[in-house]
């Protein structure tokens, strides 16, 4: 059975994932421990969790999940919805998020398929611009694209 793009974007986040590590200011909170997760528009879910503290993991699990499913109601990039809302650009009854279940945090990540297919992806563990981008990088090497707006 092929893997489906969930399982191989996860599979990519670990790959990567030694390399980010070694930024001081992308462990300072967490010690390394981190969490990716990834929705699938068929509705695989795939995951992993980083690092040896549960407690932590656990932490970055319910941050990761609250991106994830965000993006995956919304097709927007976490902080970038929150913006628009704000902005008074989006409604977000359309979307059936309520403000206070908004993660205005980045790291919730909508990536497009080539034949424009959403996957929902979520990193959580780093700072926010690098969240986004080791679920950009590993969507990247499937030829996946995130969707800005």
């Amino acid at each position: 059975m092929a893997q489906s793009y969930a399982q191989k974007i996860v599979a990519g986040v670990i790959r990567l994932y030694p390399s980010y590590v070694t930024e001081p200011l992308d462990v300072q909170w967490n010690h390394g421990n981190a969490a990716v997760l990834v929705l699938d528009a068929d509705g695989t879910l795939a995951g992993h969790v980083f690092g040896p503290d549960k407690a932590v993991g656990q932490q970055c699990i319910k941050v990761g999940m609250r991106k994830l499913l965000q993006v995956w109601r919304t097709g927007y990039l976490t902080g970038r919805f929150e913006e628009l809302v704000f902005a008074g650009k989006l409604d977000e009854d359309k979307f059936g998020v309520q403000r206070p279940d908004f993660i205005g945090w980045e790291g919730g990540v909508p990536l497009l398929a080539p034949d424009g297919t959403m996957i929902a992806a979520a990193f959580s563990g780093f700072r926010g611009f690098r969240d986004i981008e080791i679920i950009e990088r590993a969507g990247a090497e499937l030829g996946l694209k995130v969707k800005r707006d």
